[in-house]
């Protein structure tokens, strides 16, 4: 497994291996995100999604390896792939395995950003 690389926490510059902040700086901006915008539970990301979600991955990765399908991207191999809304919840898409489409993280990550 490969080390990640340290790097300065945005806040207070202090070398760590998350992706942007240190741990303490992390646990406060996740805080914010959930008083903004509420907790992945209180948005309805129940139990009951993530083993939908996670049986969508699995078939996927069954049939098709670790590949993403892309988003406005072209297909691409990826090992860190997730379930994703097709219409999402907060449009009136439901938890249904027909709305369910499995990205890597950076194609929901581009989708969820449009």
């Amino acid at each position: 497994m490969a080390t990640r690389r340290q790097r300065p926490c945005l806040v207070c510059g202090t070398l760590t291996r998350n992706p942007s902040r240190c741990d303490a700086h992390q646990q406060q901006w996740q805080q914010q995100q959930d008083r903004t915008r509420g907790s992945a539970h209180q948005r309805g990301y129940t139990q009951a999604w993530r083993t939908t979600a996670a049986a969508a991955v699995r078939q996927h990765k069954a049939e098709h390896g670790d590949w993403c399908p892309g988003w406005q991207v072209p297909a691409h191999a990826s090992s860190d792939l997730t379930g994703d809304h097709i219409t999402p919840k907060a449009h009136g898409g439901t938890d249904d395995p027909g709305n369910i489409q499995v990205l890597c993280r950076g194609c929901n990550a581009r989708k969820h950003a449009r």
